[in-house]
C-alpha cells in the first residue's frame, strides 16, 4: 500500500535546483526521451541526472531543471518529457515519484499529479491535458491528466512504453505484445503492426508523410512503419546501442537519445547516423 498522501507532503516540501544550476549532473548521463524546444535545439530527459536538459544544435548542453538525485524526490526517476499543451514549458512522467510535473521555461517546477503508477510515456490530448502511458498493475493503461491533475482511466493498453498523436488518434508502443496500436479517442484499440523485427520497442514518431518511425532498444535499430503496417529498417546497429525517445526534426531527419550510449543521434532519411551529443563530450 503506497501513502500517496505522505509522498505528495515530501514532493512539494523538497527543495528543486532551478534553470542553470545542478545538484548532480550539467551534461547527458542517460538520456531516455527528448522534446523539439520552444527556443530551438531540445529539452531531454535524463534518468541518471535526474532531470532536464538543455540540448542546443551545436550539442552544447546545460540544466533546465534538475531534481536532488534522491529517492522519492521529484525527477528523481525522470522518464517522459512533453510539451505542455498551454505552452507553458514541459511535463515531465516520473515513476520514481508516481509523478506528473511541469517544469516551466524559467526551470521552475511545480507539482500536477502523483497519483499515477510508472508512467512511460506522454503525449498532448488537447490544450488542457495529456495522455500518459502508464504501466499500471501489470497490464497497462493510457490515463487522462488534466493540468489541475484530475486523473482519469482513458484505454487499457498492453505495456505501453511511447506515445504520438496522430490526428484524431494516438499511436502506442507496446514493448510487451511488441506492437504499435492505433487508440481512438473513444478508448476503441486496433493492432497497426506486430511481432517482428520489433523486439523491444520503445517510442514512436510519425513520419510526416502517413506513417511511423519506432525506436527499437534491443533491435537497436529504427524501424518505418507503413500506414498500412509494413515495417521495414531505417537504421540499425551501431552507433545505435539502445534508441529510446524519438522526436523529427524540422529537416525531415530523426533525433533520437540513446541511454546506453549516452548519447544523443541525428538519423537522415537516408539511414545515416551522426552524433549530436555524448556524455563527458567536450
Amino acid at each position: 500500500m503506497r501513502l500517496r498522501h505522505g509522498l505528495a507532503t515530501l514532493v512539494l516540501g523538497t527543495a528543486i535546483v532551478g534553470a542553470g544550476t545542478s545538484a548532480q549532473q550539467d551534461g547527458l548521463v542517460y538520456p531516455v526521451d527528448l522534446v523539439v524546444s520552444s527556443g530551438g535545439g531540445w529539452v531531454v530527459a535524463d534518468f541518471k541526472a535526474h532531470g532536464l536538459l538543455r540540448l542546443a544544435a551545436d550539442g552544447e548542453v546545460a540544466a533546465l531543471n534538475i531534481g536532488q538525485g534522491l529517492p522519492r524526490t521529484p525527477l528523481y526517476g525522470t522518464r517522459a518529457v512533453v510539451a505542455a499543451p498551454d505552452g507553458d514549458g514541459y511535463l515531465v512522467a516520473d515513476p520514481g515519484t508516481f509523478g506528473l510535473y511541469r517544469v516551466g521555461a524559467d526551470g521552475q517546477l511545480s507539482t500536477i499529479t502523483t497519483e499515477l503508477d510508472i508512467p512511460q510515456g506522454l503525449a498532448r490530448y488537447d490544450d488542457e491535458s495529456v495522455l500518459v502511458a502508464d504501466l499500471r498493475s501489470g497490464f497497462g493503461v493510457l490515463l487522462r491528466v488534466t493540468l489541475d491533475g484530475e486523473v482519469t482511466e482513458f484505454a487499457d493498453v498492453d505495456s505501453p512504453k511511447g506515445i504520438v498523436a496522430d490526428g484524431d488518434d494516438f499511436i502506442v508502443v507496446s514493448h510487451g505484445a511488441r506492437a504499435l496500436y492505433r487508440v481512438e479517442r473513444s478508448g476503441r484499440v486496433s493492432t497497426l503492426a506486430s511481432g517482428p523485427p520489433f523486439d523491444f520497442p520503445h517510442d514512436v514518431v510519425s513520419d510526416g508523410s502517413g506513417g511511423f518511425v519506432v525506436t527499437d532498444g534491443y533491435a537497436a535499430a529504427l524501424f518505418r512503419v507503413s500506414a498500412a503496417g509494413e515495417i521495414s529498417v531505417l537504421a540499425q546497429g551501431a552507433p545505435l546501442v539502445n534508441p529510446q525517445g524519438i522526436v523529427r526534426d524540422e529537416d525531415g531527419s530523426y533525433v533520437v537519445v540513446d541511454p546506453q550510449a549516452g548519447a544523443v543521434f541525428r538519423v537522415a532519411e537516408s539511414g545515416e547516423v551522426t552524433r549530436l551529443a555524448a556524455a563527458g563530450a567536450p
